[in-house]
């Protein structure tokens, strides 16, 4: 069983260690798998996407974290910084 956790319109600087300490408490609190949804982020900055990448990349996170409808705004900046999410 997974639960959907819906990101916000914009991702950046000012957000990303409040929206990281949310997700960790999801599945501290939850215990199984979250699919973060990016198709609502409009405005993203680096800051965001490394927030990203961490929560696709990062060990804590395996297999408990999987990225879904990434709009196209977090699309184009990763592409523009060569990131694969």
């Amino acid at each position: 069983m997974s639960l959907d956790y819906l990101l916000p319109e914009s991702l950046n600087k000012s957000n990303v260690i409040s929206t990281l300490k949310v997700i960790q408490q999801h599945i501290a609190k939850l215990n199984h798998k979250i699919n973060i949804d990016g198709s609502k982020v409009v405005t993203i900055d680096s800051a965001g996407v490394a927030l990203l990448l961490e929560l696709s990349t990062s060990a804590k996170f395996n297999n408990l974290v999987t990225l879904i409808n990434l709009s196209s705004s977090i699309k184009e900046l990763c592409q523009l910084y060569q990131i694969n999410l």
